[in-house]
């Protein structure tokens, strides 16, 4: 048997254009990621956006 577990490669965001709506990031991988107060305000005031959120919570298949 294979040791090694296969690596997921990042998807990138397909919603980029797509405004987020609630408190939450909905992940390519299915994760539900909370979002911070902070976060929030930086998406409000159009500092940040859906892509580089995901971006930022991206985490690859551990090893």
């Amino acid at each position: 048997m294979n040791d090694q577990m296969p690596v997921r490669a990042y998807k990138e965001s397909r919603i980029e254009d797509e405004p987020i709506l609630g408190p939450v990031l909905a992940l390519p991988d299915g994760r539900i990621q909370p979002l911070t107060w902070l976060e929030r305000l930086l998406v409000r005031l159009h500092l940040t956006d859906a892509k580089a959120l995901e971006a930022r919570y991206w985490k690859p298949a551990s090893a």
